[in-house]
């Protein structure tokens, strides 16, 4: 019991640490609503709009102008290549 204890505490803090040096975690996504204010300074990852089709929702990571990273999703409506 004591051994599978100490065992779980070791592989969580091993965990841990190995988290922490992938770098930042992603910033949970906001919903993007209209009238919204957005304080863009820099695009840091914006989505891929090949091939879509139709409504879908996509993010788009950001940095505001206090350097903080935002992650804002929101529907597009893509359009359709057909090479038929």
């Amino acid at each position: 019991m004591k051994a599978s204890v100490v065992l779980s505490v070791c592989f969580f803090g091993l965990s841990t640490i190995a988290g922490a040096a992938d770098g930042p975690a992603k910033p949970v996504a906001e919903d993007y609503y209209y009238g919204m204010r957005l304080d863009v300074k820099r695009v840091l990852h914006s989505p891929d709009l090949n091939d879509v089709c139709g409504i879908h929702e996509v993010e788009m990571l950001y940095e505001d102008s206090q350097g903080q990273q935002h992650l804002l999703r929101y529907p597009i409506w893509g359009t359709c290549s057909n090479d038929n």
